[in-house]
């Protein structure tokens, strides 16, 4: 049985200097929870294998918590007679899942442990009960009928349930991504399920929820649908041009994004966003030049040929990745996470040269508080 725990950032320092803040980079907190993990390792498989899993909350919580607020974790079994499984979740947050993506890639050798970025499918669906007020809501006792998009490469789900009549659409909805994580896993989930509703009648050609699995590796496997990460899903975006303005960005004509719910968070109110990588010491940065700098009618390549050279220095120590890149009527933009703070400014400044980046390039925070500067300045 595993335990799962959402927690969410107690204590993190206020930013009230965004200037200069004290610098505790994404790079140095992966690093020092590993260490503390390593440390700690023997001492959990112990806790584990004796059954007395009430003590675990105690011990994890305050480290990730410290290092690695707002993020979920959960213990499970490993892959092999006596090891133990230990993941940690962005919960569907897009952010935060990329971050856990990068926490795993840095893993360092601990044996008898596996780790995971996401919540893993269960050999076993749990019959557990939701109680809300007097209802005592069984999340296996869904039946379904799926309908597959192929366009979409998804499965749409009509559902159907004891209690449907008597039960609040928030708690169907609540129990049924409980059993889908469990079914799917927590990227299968977001994967391969489309659009849900619910039906106040259990259709005839309807199935157990339990049978879920089986029908969608069916459907993936004789279709040759690809299990594609979220985090490695990227999408195209423009803004209108009735909304253009000489905002910042707000002039794009079309781009790519590796993070659209943040980027698009700030297209809402760009003067008041706060960016949500911050309280896990990575930042969203992005370069901007003049649209009229590129070969016209090459724009894009040219564009994407200098943050390919970027990308290869941040690679070189995982001070970073690419978050895509705009063309817009007045600037080009260029974006990036950067996990390792003023190091990982210095590498992109360094690359930026080589890859011949316009001199008059201003390096900006995606965050409203943090002035941007000339990145040659």
């Amino acid at each position: 049985m595993s335990f799962l725990s959402r927690l969410f950032g107690k204590g993190q320092q206020s930013l009230e200097h965004p200037q200069a803040p004290a610098e505790f980079t994404f790079n140095q907190r992966a690093a020092a929870f590993w260490d503390w993990f390593a440390s700690a390792a023997e001492e959990l498989r112990d806790i584990h294998n004796q059954g007395d899993r009430k003590q675990l909350p105690s011990i994890v919580s305050p480290k990730v918590d410290e290092f690695l607020p707002g993020m979920a974790w959960v213990f499970g079994p490993g892959t092999e007679k006596g090891f133990h499984s230990f993941t940690l979740s962005g919960e569907g947050v897009m952010y935060r899942q990329i971050l856990a993506d990068q926490w795993l890639k840095r893993l360092p050798g601990i044996e008898n442990w596996t780790f995971y970025a996401s919540r893993q499918p269960e050999e076993e669906v749990g019959d557990f009960t939701l109680v809300d007020d007097d209802l005592k809501f069984r999340p296996i006792e869904f039946w379904l009928t799926p309908e597959i998009d192929e366009e979409k490469e998804k499965v749409h789900l009509m559902l159907w349930h004891p209690l449907i009549e008597k039960a609040e659409e928030r708690l169907c909805m609540q129990a049924l991504f409980l059993v889908l994580d469990e079914i799917l896993g927590e990227f299968g989930t977001t994967r391969w399920v489309g659009s849900i509703q619910f039906s106040q009648k259990r259709l005839a050609e309807s199935m157990p929820i339990t049978e879920l699995k089986e029908f969608v590796e069916e459907t993936r496997a004789s279709r040759g649908w690809k299990m594609l990460s979220p985090v490695d899903t990227w999408n195209g975006y423009s803004i209108p041009p009735a909304k253009r303005s000489a905002a910042r960005r707000m002039d794009t004509m079309g781009g790519s994004c590796g993070c659209f719910p943040v980027l698009g968070s700030f297209f809402d109110e760009p003067k008041k966003f706060e960016d949500p990588f911050l309280e896990m010491g990575a930042a969203w940065v992005y370069l901007s030049f003049s649209s009229a700098d590129l070969p016209k009618g090459n724009e894009v390549e040219v564009r994407e040929a200098m943050t390919d050279v970027i990308v290869s220095a941040l690679e070189q120590d995982r001070s970073g990745i690419p978050l895509g890149g705009a063309t817009g009527e007045r600037l080009a933009y260029m974006d990036f996470l950067i996990f390792d703070g003023e190091r990982s400014l210095a590498r992109i400044r360094e690359a930026a040269r080589k890859a011949g980046v316009p001199a008059d390039t201003r390096l900006e925070f995606l965050d409203s508080r943090r002035p941007g500067r000339p990145l040659f300045g």
